[in-house]
């Protein structure tokens, strides 16, 4: 189930590369989230295109924070409100169990559905759903899901509900990659060869949703 909360705060966006970003409020201020190796790491006030309308809409920014060493998170500050705050989400992994489902949005490969107004205007995200499969709580905080990952969700929500409360949606993460093996080429005879080829594991890799909210709270005075 995919509640219009997070649908009306995922967007498909065009950066440095195109991917998905999301909005989350921190003390009533809004800020967009998505995946650092989307942008510019190097820009301060990087300039973000959102799809609406079926058209790239410029939306200035000024650049909060990125995640340190290998956490795949950015944060930005919006010059105009892209979500009313009617659409209530949580940014928590309180509760969150392993072993239970858990849901990302994203605009795989610039894919979209187009729904004409139903949305005000934006396009609607592909929904996939996965397994927890493991999670690390010490930094990085790093939780694997038994899904396909495909590339144009880096930077979309990763989000769950916790038991017995099918309306309270909270989102746990941050998309990043997939996990990639390389397996090695055989020739005719069945034999191996110096070749590889990449595959997707299967496995999703997201950073916890609460390397956003560190990096966020300090510029609060928090």
């Amino acid at each position: 189930m995919i509640l219009t909360n997070i649908l009306y705060r995922t967007f498909f966006i065009k950066a440095e590369q195109y991917g998905t970003a999301f909005t989350i409020e921190v003390d009533d201020a809004e800020y967009l989230v998505t995946a650092r190796h989307l942008l510019n790491s190097n820009d301060g006030e990087p300039i973000i295109r959102i799809f609406r309308e079926n058209a790239w809409l410029e939306v200035k920014t000024k650049l909060v924070g990125h995640g340190r060493g290998e956490i795949d998170i950015s944060i930005l500050q919006l010059s105009t409100r892209l979500t009313d705050v009617e659409f209530v989400v949580t940014p928590s992994i309180g509760e969150i169990v392993l072993g239970q489902d858990v849901y990302f949005l994203g605009f795989p490969y610039k894919m979209w559905g187009d729904v004409g107004s139903l949305m005000d205007g934006l396009p609607c995200p592909f929904a996939k759903k996965g397994t927890l499969s493991s999670i690390s709580v010490t930094k990085p905080q790093v939780m694997y899901v038994d899904a396909i990952n495909n590339e144009g969700f880096s930077g979309g929500p990763l989000f769950f509900y916790p038991a017995g409360k099918p309306n309270e949606l909270r989102i746990a993460g941050v998309v990043s990659k997939f996990r990639v093996e390389h397996e090695v080429v055989l020739d005719e005879e069945g034999n191996p060869t110096q070749m590889t080829v990449p595959y997707n594991t299967g496995f999703l890799v997201a950073y916890s949703i609460n390397h956003v909210l560190e990096i966020i709270r300090p510029q609060l005075g928090v």
